[in-house]
């Protein structure tokens, strides 16, 4: 266990993240009920019904899974690590904001180009997106597996896109690799910019998360500071006094 914890500190995770793991049971039950009784997916998917009476279908969409086990292991998974890390420097208002309304902003776009489906993926690309504002507005203000993480989920995003999409995202991916390789750019700028490129490309693709990865870009410009981050992070540190 110390190990472990040591392990999460070396990584820049200090504070708990009770937010994240409440948020992770909310949408793992459910989402590991579907596969037992189906049902569970047909009631909570979102469909052109939400348009016309049954509203509630925008919201619990995030809390089932339309893309089979592989999918729904994967934004699980995803949902721990991003939103984790994202507990770092995000208070947790800001966290669920950046959750919910990227999230909300997906799904009723996705009623033009896919009013059928669920996931909350498009929920863990607005904090996705704040993360990558982050860190090219201040690189140091974000945990140090940040930049990995990120990089992992736009591989990740790139899987749901049309074959263009994904060699456009993996293309400019790779260049982004050979300037950090080279120290022409960090790592964290780096990841910042694929996120925010992923993004551009999902969007002009009809894809749902480049909406939900610029939407949680945008509102955090709004509602984020990273003078703040960085005065967050520094009491969320083992050595002081956990953040109010």
């Amino acid at each position: 266990m110390v190990a472990f914890r040591q392990r999460l500190a070396g990584a820049g995770i200090h504070r708990p993240p009770w937010l994240t793991l409440a948020v992770f049971v909310l949408t793992a039950v459910p989402s590991c009920l579907q596969f037992a009784v189906p049902a569970v997916l047909h009631d909570l998917e979102r469909t052109p019904a939400g348009l016309t009476g049954q509203w509630w279908r925008s919201l619990t969409a995030l809390a089932v899974q339309d893309g089979g086990i592989l999918g729904t292991l994967s934004n699980l998974a995803f949902l721990l690590v991003i939103g984790a890390i994202a507990e770092q420097v995000l208070t947790r208002p800001r966290w669920l904001m950046l959750y919910l309304i990227p999230g909300l902003a997906g799904a009723f776009v996705a009623y033009a180009w896919q009013p059928v489906g669920a996931g909350n993926s498009v929920a863990v690309c607005g904090l996705s997106g704040a993360l990558a504002v982050l860190m090219l507005r201040d690189r140091q203000c974000v945990p140090a597996a940040t930049p990995y993480a990120q990089l992992l989920w736009t591989g990740a995003l790139a899987g749901t896109a049309s074959a263009i999409a994904a060699a456009l995202i993996f293309a400019a991916t790779g260049m982004l690799l050979r300037l950090a390789a080279a120290r022409r750019i960090p790592v964290a700028a780096l990841a910042g910019t694929a996120v925010l490129a992923c993004g551009v490309a999902l969007a002009a693709d009809q894809n749902i998360h480049g909406v939900a990865l610029l939407t949680g870009a945008a509102l955090s410009l709004a509602i984020v500071s990273p003078g703040k981050v960085q005065a967050m992070t520094r009491h969320s540190a083992p050595t002081a006094s956990p953040p109010s």
